[in-house]
């Protein structure tokens, strides 16, 4: 079966940890039922100064995965991300993606 992965790391100080446990639960609930997703699982790990959260979502395509990503609701939600980061104060949060595709 032909598979793609994808990893979203996100990574705050623990001061700054209900944010990002506000945004994956949000997150996970949109994650329901939505087309081309065979799942989705949020892993944490945490340091005493750091906690990291990791996405990973599994899509029976790349071209499922786009769609998603391609949606006006997801594109304007990274818009409204990228203001708020802006802002004075706004937690530190370190943000890494890394993609897979089945091989074997």
């Amino acid at each position: 079966m032909s598979a793609y992965i994808v990893n979203a790391s996100f990574e705050s100080d623990k001061a700054t940890e209900d944010v990002l446990v506000r945004k994956f639960e949000k997150d996970s609930q949109a994650m329901k039922g939505v087309e081309g997703l065979l799942s989705y699982e949020v892993w944490k790990h945490e340091t005493p100064q750091t906690v990291e959260f990791v996405a990973v979502s599994k899509w029976e395509s790349k071209e499922a995965f786009k769609a998603w990503i391609s949606r006006d609701e997801h594109v304007q939600g990274h818009k409204e991300q990228r203001q708020h980061k802006a802002e004075e104060g706004a937690p530190k949060i370190t943000r890494k993606l890394s993609y897979y595709e089945s091989y074997l």
